[in-house]
């Protein structure tokens, strides 16, 4: 990168970040009383109990349920507001649809929410401060965690300050029962609290949990902390530790919370009374759990977030997230992200140029991932090192040229380093084979010679080298021996059962899927140039339908018989209505997703032998596997008119991903972390 180039891009990463600090949420505290009509709908079943608490502050709780009505959540609701109280008088007359909860003394925050637990209609409770202004998804996003994550007892959401700077991210208890808010040194964009975690507790100022344990039971907050402090606290960990759930944050959900105002206003507490209430339930809360406290090892926040996943920690390095939806490469490693996530890892995931607004971001931290991206306008690659605090970790490098480039720098960051180098497929040897069919050609050589460094010294270099074949292990030992070697194919499961499959009868056409990589372009080409010409002589009528952004690479294939679909979001479809799956790859490397694909929609597949590579098929049983043009659409035809033959192949779909199995994945993970944690012990 030239100075010029190097000047330009601090120029404009210097824009991008000022535009996140100039990030405004609009909201200003609501001095003055404006009610006006809010009508909520009716739900007499609702999902979530929405219970809130006042004392006095009628301007307050009327700015918060207008914008509850501003941005009313998917699930079903009801609203409990709960008057603990107020000697001043108020008027939610105009408020229609909800319930109004009168004490007929000061109880207290806690009291005032068992009080509404008990009467409220919904599955979950929502705990939410008057003194707080929602944004879009507050609700619906902290429900999405119940349904996506197992063993969830409670969530609570990201709290922003009225000046739009962080108030909370979650807390944690660290040693010697040390209690923190995650926020020191963070703001509302940095990527360390930009993803769902586990934490501690979350304040009950914004806190859903289910109304009803396991048993039948109610979850009320217990009453020794009354009237307030730290009974939130104390309902997280008898989920942890009675009910065995955990207690998540998500960043998804936020809202502006005007810190204390329900409470500072609250009958005959000063300052100095709220501070002996304060020590008065921190030495109760001690004494309740102080077995579980004791267990504690962390000395900071960041190890306590960490220590929470027991401290198993992997970073995966790559030049872009995974475009999973596009390309069976990046799908694999998706899933081998998740299967972390299933084990209970901190799984952190860095693109060194990534930026905030990728679309690919939000997947994966709604899976629970870290993802880095850029957030500071210098250093804030070491920041960032700095501020997750990771001492040991597994480090996932996906493919030779990310190994090369950046190994050395990333063992600087850990005391301790597991370097795994994930080969994804043999890129030198991708090259070689096309070198084969065009010995001349300039860029291929060079691009082997490059990849061929690459791949060599990562192999040199690494603690282990993760092969996506059997055949491509034996293939690499031949250039670096005395390596410790795990394969790990691609991930394929049966996503459909077997008999919502369509009849042979009611399917037509065929189906090739592919990226914009050389091999898929020739493979098109090759079917429409030499292949299909055959078939169509037999099958005038059949057409062949194309997904992918191979499309753009090919623009002189004009043919009414050849449908060119592009990217298509969700492929099921195409999976279910073609008769078969065509893969007609006469190079390349790897194990083809394509294939897999194909047989979790239990869709027949005619291949080349390229094509088939690494997945031990057998022809006639698993697949029809053939190389010559005209044979191949002799195969096509047979496979397109014998029904017997096409139900054999598709009955035989979920027998071919044995070797592909999430449970196959699972296993092999265990064996590297295995090995990592025996180097660490070193």
């Amino acid at each position: 990168m030239g100075l010029l180039k190097i000047i330009k891009y601090f120029k404009e990463k210097k824009e991008r970040i000022e535009k996140l600090e100039s990030i405004n949420y609009a909201v200003s505290i609501p001095n003055e009383l404006s009610p006006i009509a809010l009508n909520f709908p009716l739900h007499t079943q609702p999902k979530v109990s929405i219970i809130i608490p006042f004392f006095n502050q009628e301007n307050y709780t009327w700015a918060c349920l207008k914008s509850i009505f501003e941005n009313l959540p998917e699930v079903s609701f009801e609203i409990i507001l709960v008057d603990d109280h107020s000697p001043d008088a108020y008027d939610f007359s105009l408020v229609n649809n909800i319930t109004i909860l009168k004490n007929s003394s000061n109880l207290g925050f806690l009291r005032s929410c068992n009080k509404s637990i008990s009467q409220a209609k919904g599955e979950y409770i929502y705990l939410l401060n008057n003194d707080t202004i929602v944004l879009k998804g507050f609700l619906d996003e902290l429900v999405s965690v119940f349904n996506n994550f197992d063993n969830v007892g409670a969530v609570g959401s990201m709290l922003i300050n009225a000046d739009n700077s962080l108030q909370e991210a979650g807390s944690v208890i660290m040693k010697n029962e040390k209690i923190e808010q995650i926020v020191t040194n963070k703001k509302t964009f940095y990527p360390e609290i930009n993803y769902i975690y586990k934490v501690d507790y979350c304040s009950g100022c914004s806190l859903l949990f289910k109304k009803n344990d396991d048993r039948g039971g109610i979850n009320y907050f217990d009453e020794q902390f009354a009237p307030a402090y730290f009974e939130e606290t104390d309902l997280c960990f008898r989920l942890k530790y009675e009910q065995g759930k955990d207690t998540y944050y998500t960043p998804f959900s936020k809202l502006i919370h005007f810190n204390g105002v329900s409470y500072h206003q609250m009958k005959d507490n000063t300052p100095t009374e709220k501070d002996k209430l304060f020590e008065r339930n921190l030495s109760l809360f001690k004494q309740k759990w102080q077995t579980q406290l004791d267990a504690i090892q962390s000395k900071t926040v960041q190890e306590r977030v960490l220590e929470l996943n027991n401290d198993n920690n992997i970073f995966f390095y790559n030049n872009e997230l995974p475009h999973f939806d596009k390309n069976s490469g990046d799908l694999r490693l998706t899933e081998i992200i998740k299967a972390y996530k299933r084990q209970g890892f901190n799984v952190f995931y860095v693109v060194r140029n990534n930026l905030i607004d990728n679309p690919y971001n939000e997947y994966f931290q709604r899976l629970g991932v870290c993802v880095y991206y850029e957030h500071l306008p210098l250093k804030d690659f070491k920041q960032f090192y700095k501020r997750v605090s990771v001492k040991k970790s597994i480090a996932w490098f996906y493919a030779g040229y990310v190994f090369y480039k950046q190994y050395g720098s990333v063992r600087e960051m850990f005391d301790k380093c597991f370097m795994v180098y994930d080969m994804v497929d043999i890129h030198h040897l991708r090259f070689k084979r096309t070198l084969e069919n065009s010995p001349n050609d300039k860029f291929y050589k060079r691009s082997y010679d490059k990849f061929l460094k690459y791949e060599r010294i990562s192999a040199e270099k690494a603690d282990l080298v993760i092969p996506i074949s059997e055949d491509e292990k034996s293939y690499m030992e031949k250039f670096v021996h005395s390596k410790d070697y795990l394969v790990i194919s691609n991930i394929h499961y049966v996503k459909i059962q077997e008999l919502e499959a369509p009849s042979f009868a009611s399917r037509k056409d065929i189906l090739f899927i592919g990226s914009k990589h050389h091999p898929n372009i020739d493979a098109v080409y090759f079917l429409v140039n030499e292949i299909l010409p055959f078939v169509w002589k037999k099958i005038p009528d059949l057409k062949l339908n194309i997904i992918g952004n191979v499309k753009d690479e090919i623009n002189d294939i004009i043919n009414d018989k050849v449908n060119f679909l592009g990217f298509v979001p969700d492929v099921k479809d195409q999976f279910l209505n073609n008769r078969l799956m065509v893969a007609p790859i006469r190079f390349g490397a790897g194990v083809k997703g394509k294939i897999g694909q194909a047989f979790e929609y239990f869709l027949p597949v005619v291949s080349s032998t390229i094509g088939a590579e690494g997945m031990k098929l057998t022809d006639y049983k698993n697949a029809l596997i053939e190389d010559d043009a005209q044979l191949f659409a002799e195969k096509i035809i047979q496979l397109y008119t014998d029904e017997n033959l096409w139900n054999v192949l598709k009955n035989n779909s979920e027998e071919s991903l044995y070797p592909f199995s999430i449970d196959h994945l699972q296993n092999q993970l265990e064996k590297i972390n295995m090995k990592a944690k025996a180097s660490f012990k070193k």
